[in-house]
Parts: C-alpha cells; structure tokens; sequence
C-alpha cells in the first residue's frame, strides 16, 4: 500500500458509498412507480354519453395496467430500501474517523468559548491535578496508558489558548502541533482484501464482470436486433415484405395482419392448460368463424375477383387464425358473449398501430399507391369497427351497418358531402343521440392547394416544390355561404382570373395602365421605390406576428366507442398518380387543425407545407393530392392538381433578353440627360428631332428592323414550339 493511503478498517466509508449510491437509484425509481401521470386530458369532439366516459373508461384500464407494473417492481424495491435502511442505521452506529471533528480545545477543557486566560488557567489548573498520572486513581478497565492519554490532551489543549506557536498553529493548520501527514482511505472494508477471503471476492469479481455484465449487454443487443425501426419483429416485417402485393385486397390484408407474430405474445400463452381446454378454445374459435361468414354474407362483404389468387394469404398458424376472427369480430361487431374472449380482443386491437405502420412503409416502398390508400383507410375502419366498404352512416351512435345503408341509399347521402345531405333529410328510425354527434362530426376542408419554388416564378427539373394548402373543419351544420368556393385550378396552382363586372371597370383599368405608362418625376419615382419597399417590409412584419398570434388549440378525441383508447384524429397528406399507380410524395401526418367556433361558424384556416423534389424532366403532370383520415371513415379529401415543370431559358435567349431590356435612353428623359452629361450615347427624341434626322433615321431603324426580324420571330417560334410542347 502506497504510503499516505489505507484501507477503511471500520467500514464507514463504504457504507457511505453504499448509501449514496442507492439514494441515487430508488428515490427517483420509487417516485416514477408511485406518481399518476398528471397529463392534460383530451376533450371529446362530440358530447355523447359514450365518448364523455371514454376518460374513465381508458383511465381505469391504464390504473390497472399500471398496478400490475407497479406489483412487478414492489419486490425489488422493498429489498433496495432494506439495505438502505440496514446501511443508514451502522453509519448511525459506528464510531466517527479521525479527521471528521474539528479540534476544539475549548470542548476538551470542558470551557465555554468566552471563558478568559484567567479562567482557562485556573480550570487547567484542576484538571491537572484531577488527571495527573501519579495522582490519578484508575477505574475499571482502565489502563495507565489511557490516563497519560487524557492528560496530554488536556495539556495540549491548555498549550493551544495560552502558548503562541501552538495557538498559531490550531488558527493555520487546524492542529496544535503544526501540519499533519494526509492519509486517504479507500472505501473499501478491509475484510475484503484479507488473505483468507482473497477466493471468495475473486469469485464475486469474475462472477460480476464475467458475466453479469456480458449478460445486461447481450441482452440489451439481441432484444434491440429483433425488432425494425417501426417497432415490430424482424420475422414479422419479413413476412409482411414477401406477402404484400400491388393488388392485395381488403380480406388479404386482414389475414396478413393477422399472421404478425407479436399476436403470439397476447394469444400463444392461451397453449397452455389441459386437452380437453385447448379444444373448447379451438372450438369456441371455429363456432365464431361461421358467425363471421355468416355476417359477411349477410352484409354483401366479399373478396376481391381482380385479385390474383397467387397472391392471396391464407393463415397457418393456429395464433393467426385467432387474431384474424377476433379482428373480424370486432369489424363486424359481434358480440363475443365471452369475457376472456372480450379481453383477447382489445390486447389484440393495442398491438395493431406499429403494425400497421410496418405495412404502410412497406407498400411505400414500392411506391404503390392503391395499397397504400387501402392500409391507410384500414386504420380508421378498426377505430370504428367498420369495414371500408360499408356506409359511414353506422359510425353514429345507434346505426347499425345494414341501418346504415339503407339510410346511404333512401337519403342519397353519397360523396365528400355525404353527411350534410343526410342531415338536411327528413330521418325517421334515428335516435337523437345519432343526430347530436353528427351535428359535431369535423369534415375536412381544404383551401387554395398550390405549388410554390420559393421566390421563382418556375418550376424547373429536380427543383424544391412546396405544396402549399390551408385547412380546416367544418360542420355538417355549417352554412353553404360561409365554406370556401372551389376554384378552376391552373397548372402550378394558379386560379383563373375573375371577369370585369362592368364597363368603368374597364374603362378604370385602362386608365389606370394608361397613367402609370406616363414617365413620372425622379422624386415620385423615389417616394414610390420607398412606398413599395415600406410596404412589403410592413407586410411581412404582419405576415410574421399573424403566425405568432395564432394558437391552434390541440384537438380533442373523436367519437370512437369501439377503440380501446383515446384517439386523436389525424390525416396523412400524400401526392400520387392515380394512372401510374405510383405515390410521387409519400404521406405527412397532421393534426391539430383548426375546428369550427362555438357558434358553428367556420374558424380562419391553418396553413401547412409538403416539400418534396420536383420530376427531372419538362412535362405536364397531373397528380392527385390525397388527405387521408386515420379516424374518420368517408372523411377522405382528394384534389386533382397540376404541376408544370419547365426548363430554364437558354443562355442565348437570356442574353438576348437582356441586350433588348438595356438600350440606350432617349435624349428627352431624366437617363438620357444624365447619359449625355457622362458623354454617353442617347437616342434624339422622337418628338423633337427634325424631320431630316427623322427620316434618315427612319431609313437607318428600317433596315436595321429587317436584319433583325428573321432572329425576332425564330425566337419567337421557337418559344411557341416550347409552349406548345408544354401545353400537350
């Protein structure tokens, strides 16, 4: 052992370490096991009775979840704040280290600190006498040593109040008799470097770093390399990669939700129990599937025939098999009449989002388009339990799927409008809790979508594109006169412009342009170079602290009795074509867009972007700009939009251009003055000139017209073959 260093004899060090150490760990473990979560609570988007004790009803099944987790960690918990209980009281027990206390002569004479050198003195005096080694009698178990002992320590402390070197050296070093040598201790007991315990601790050591620790980090590794980004198996994401066609249909697709292996974790340990429990499972699960073609057939619900019948899945497994009838039975809600199989089913229902969300990267991975919509609108069909083919009717309260059809088809409640035209008929068989929250069910509406490169007025290849939108909800209830007016589209977005009302329009705008071609003063020209940069920089000022105005209130959660948790409504913004079957953009999700006011009128709509690379070649493009509700089924918003991508101008055509727009000014204008002062050269002044100079210059500007009009109109021909070209 290096000198100055020594190992804690005592132990209190290490229980010092020990104490620290779990202080560090189970106070912050215990408060995040013990505390509720203290979120803010989402507000229901409709006021029926169902979605008002939605709240209660996801908070009481979290608070269970939450005290089974909680039960897990109780055991580990109590045993950590044992030891720490067990640590905090030996500390308590055991006798101080030297260096702890601060010498205090004082405290050793047994003197208050006013006490005088008189009085110091006179007490030491006594002292002496009382613990002097010749004239001290020895108590039990006391040695002589322990007597001279005491009374050097008297002494020292009488020499440290009343001899000045030693007083000296209490006040510099804390210490009458001058600096000491420093001894660190290590925190560990001595007993664990004893000779005789040398196998047992190797043993711990190679135990710990040997083992326990390969084995956390493997574990942590392995547990990491099993799953994808999008949170599910690597099995799983290989079976959804091999078995996803172009052309799958809805069935398919519930089937190859169905064979995901994370169903295994909810439904493989049902394996377990006796035969003759196993089989009133498999039968209770075959009983079902008739029920479920039974229901299918009754509501017209039927396979795809365009469907390759190679790509068709089919389940293997029995797990599968049970996922996918408890998934059909809640799409067409069948009532289990079963307790367990009731709990079965919501597990179920948890694990299907990062599913999902593994499907829908998958099909964008192979940029199609149909599937991609189809998973898509198969999330909101499980928040409703409803299959996509159905009316969007029977998601109100009350109504059931055939109800809901009949309702589609007796009102004419069909298109994007489908539910303004129900409310406005006549409805008989309807309960009234179905008309409240179709009252308040949000449709989306979009506004002016246009193409926007930044500041240029082109879209060239491979450029940066935003799609530029401003949305909103309205109300079935809302008034034709306060939504939005479609608007003809041009290509990049432009509207078409708005005829004259009258003649003195026209007649004001002509002589509006008749009085700005007039060549105006220098000093309007500067006051409205000033006016015209005053007025963008206030503009934008304005634009900027609109933004900061506006505060969107988070949305609530939708009407959805059948979903196992709050859901909060979202839309994916995507851009494909339809005729290609290609998705050009792939999907944004948004949320929190603005809902209507409290009297039902329509809120100031909320501008969002998709930035996304322009196509490498000239063309027309026609694409499809999809909004695609993952709550809401028959909310879905598609615009057809144009894009026109251009290439730049040649640089012959911009010099050209450039060589037409800067020509030497007239001798009669504020240029040609300032041009004539300099020396420069100036055109003479078509009003002024003589009539000499005039013709000559007309023989001069005329046959320089006729050498110049054959490159004029071939490039001008040759921009309308471009513009041609582009139109077709």
């Amino acid at each position: 052992m290096a000198p100055g260093i020594s190992y804690d004899e005592s132990g209190s060090l290490a229980s010092y370490f020990g104490v620290t150490f779990l202080a560090i760990v189970l106070i912050p473990w215990t408060l995040s096991s013990t505390r509720s979560e203290k979120k803010k609570t989402l507000q229901p988007l409709c006021p029926c009775p169902e979605c008002t004790s939605s709240p209660r009803r996801v908070h009481s099944i979290k608070s269970t979840k939450r005290k089974r987790k909680f039960l897990k960690k109780a055991i580990p918990l109590a045993i950590g704040w044992g030891i720490f209980a067990y640590l905090s009281y030996a500390l308590s027990q055991a006798p101080r280290l030297e260096g702890e206390t601060i010498y205090n002569p004082f405290e050793i004479l047994g003197l208050s600190d006013s006490s005088n050198e008189k009085q110091i003195k006179k007490h030491y005096k006594k002292l002496s006498l009382q613990f002097h080694p010749d004239k001290i009698k020895l108590a039990e178990n006391q040695t002589k040593e322990d007597a001279e002992q005491k009374f050097v320590e008297l002494t020292k402390a009488y020499k440290s109040l009343t001899d000045e070197v030693t007083r000296e050296n209490l006040a510099k070093y804390g210490n009458p008799d001058g600096p000491q040598q420093r001894e660190d201790k290590i925190a560990i007991p001595q007993w664990v470097v004893e000779g005789k315990n040398s196998i047992w601790v190797l043993g711990a050591y190679g135990l710990v770093l040997g083992g326990g620790i390969p084995w956390v980090v493997g574990r942590w590794w392995f547990a990491q390399r099993k799953l994808t980004r999008d949170g599910i198996l690597n099995p799983t994401a290989e079976i959804f990669f091999h078995q996803l066609r172009d052309d799958t249909d809805f069935f398919s697709l519930m089937s190859l939700l169905a064979s995901a292996l994370e169903f295994g974790a909810v439904l493989g340990n049902k394996k377990r129990g006796s035969k003759k429990e196993r089989k009133e499972r498999q039968s209770k699960i075959d009983e079902l599937e008739k029920v479920i073609d039974a229901r299918k057939a009754e509501i017209g619900l039927e396979e795809n025939p365009l469907m390759r019948r190679e790509n068709k899945v089919n389940v293997t497994t029995a797990v599968a098999k049970r996922a996918r009838a408890l998934l059909w039975a809640h799409l067409l809600r069948i009532d289990l009449n079963d307790h367990r199989l009731e709990s079965e089913k919501l597990a179920v229902l948890r694990v299907t989002p990062p599913l999902l969300s593994a499907l829908l990267n998958i099909s964008l991975a192979h940029n199609w388009l149909a599937t991609s919509l189809l998973v898509i609108k198969l999330q909101p069909a499980l928040v409703q339990a409803l299959p996509t083919d159905l009316s969007p009717l029977a998601q109100l309260p009350d109504i059931t799927p055939e109800q809901g059809i009949e309702l589609q088809i007796v009102n004419k409640a069909e298109g994007s409008r489908w539910l303004e035209k129900w409310i406005k008929t006549e409805k008989k068989g309807v309960s009234e809790q179905a008309v409240n929250v179709a009252k308040y069910w949000p449709r989306l509406e979009i506004i002016d979508a246009e193409f926007k490169v930044g500041d240029e007025t082109l879209v060239t290849p491979s450029s940066i594109v935003e799609l530029t939108y401003k949305a909103r909800y309205v109300y079935p209830t809302t008034p034709l006169s306060l939504l939005s007016k479609p608007k003809a589209l041009l290509p990049n977005g432009d509207h078409k412009e708005e005829a004259a009302d009258s003649v003195a329009d026209v007649e004001d705008s002509v002589t509006q342009v008749e009085e700005e071609k007039e060549t105006p003063a220098p000093v309007d020209v500067k006051e409205k170079i000033v006016e015209k940069v005053v007025e963008k920089v206030e503009k934008s000022v304005q634009e900027v602290k609109d933004k900061k105005k506006v505060e969107i209130p988070p949305n609530g959660f939708a009407h959805a009795p059948h979903w196992p948790q709050l859901r909060k409504p979202h839309f994916y913004v995507l851009l494909g074509d339809s005729k290609l079957d290609k998705v050009i953009v792939p999907p944004f999700k948004i949320t929190d867009i603005p809902l209507p006011k409290m009297d039902g009128t329509p809120s100031e709509p909320k501008e969002f972007t998709l930035q996304f690379q322009a196509p490498p070649q000239a063309n027309l493009y026609s694409f499809v700009a999809h909004w695609r509700s993952d709550t809401f089924l028959g909310s879905d918003v598609q615009v057809p939009i144009m894009l026109k991508v251009e290439d730049t101008p040649q640089e012959e055509e911009m010099i050209d251009d450039d060589d037409d727009d800067i020509s030497e000014p007239e001798e009669d204008t504020l240029a040609g003055q300032m041009a004539m002062m300099r020396g420069g050269k100036v055109k003479p002044s078509a009003v002024h000139g003589d009539d000499a100079d005039s013709s000559e210059d007309e023989g001069e500007y005329e046959s320089e017209s006729d050498e110049e009009t054959p490159a004029k109109s071939k490039r001008v021909r040759a921009y309308n073959e471009d513009s041609d070209t582009d139109s077709d």
